[in-house]
C-alpha cells in the first residue's frame, strides 16, 4: 500500500476561478462573516476564500453566476457609494453595504428572490460552513482539547468519496 500525502498538506490553493477584484471582494466578505471570535479560527485563518474559490469553480453554472455576479455587484456598491472596491472599504462602510440586503429567510430553501440578497444569503451559509469544516479548524479544536470544537478533539477526517464497504 502507497502512503498518500493530502495535496493541500503539501501546497497552497491558488486562485482561480474569481477574477482578482472579485477575489478580493470574497476574503473581505469572508472574513466580515465568519471573524476570528472567542479563540476560534475565522475564513480567513482557514483558507475559506481559496477552498470557496474551488468549490465555486466547479459548481453548477447558476451557482457560478450567483457568486460572480453578487461579488460584482458588492463592489459596484463599494464603487458608487465610497469610491473604493468592497476588499478597500472599512468596517462602518461594509456595514452601510451590507446592511439592507441581511434580510430573515424563513426557509432556507426559500432563499430571497433579489439577486444580490440571495448571494448574500448563499455566502452567510458557505462560509461558516466551511469555516467549520477546514482542517485548520480542527487541528486547533484538537490541539486545544475541545470537544464539538473542529471534529470533536479528533483531528480532521476527510469525506472519503471512495465507498470502501
Amino acid at each position: 500500500m502507497l502512503e498518500v500525502t493530502p495535496p493541500d498538506s503539501v501546497a497552497a490553493p491558488v486562485q482561480q476561478f474569481f477574477n482578482a477584484p472579485q477575489f478580493a471582494a470574497l476574503r473581505r466578505l469572508s472574513g466580515l462573516i465568519e471573524p476570528p471570535l472567542k479563540g476560534s479560527l475565522g475564513a480567513l485563518d482557514c483558507g475559506v476564500p481559496e477552498f470557496l474559490d474551488f468549490l465555486i469553480g466547479v459548481s453548477p453554472a447558476d451557482r457560478q453566476s450567483l457568486y460572480r455576479n453578487g461579488l460584482d455587484a458588492l463592489n459596484a456598491q463599494a464603487r458608487k457609494q465610497f469610491n473604493k472596491s468592497f476588499a478597500d472599504v472599512d468596517d462602518a462602510q461594509a456595514h452601510t453595504i451590507l446592511q439592507p440586503m441581511l434580510v430573515a429567510v424563513p426557509w432556507a430553501k426559500d432563499p430571497p428572490k433579489d439577486p444580490l440578497k440571495a448571494f448574500i444569503f448563499a455566502a452567510r451559509q458557505d462560509v461558516p460552513m466551511a469555516t467549520r469544516n477546514s482542517p485548520e479548524y480542527a487541528a486547533a479544536g484538537a490541539a486545544g482539547g475541545r470537544r464539538g470544537f473542529g471534529g470533536g478533539g479528533g483531528g480532521w477526517n476527510p469525506i472519503d468519496p471512495v465507498y470502501r464497504g
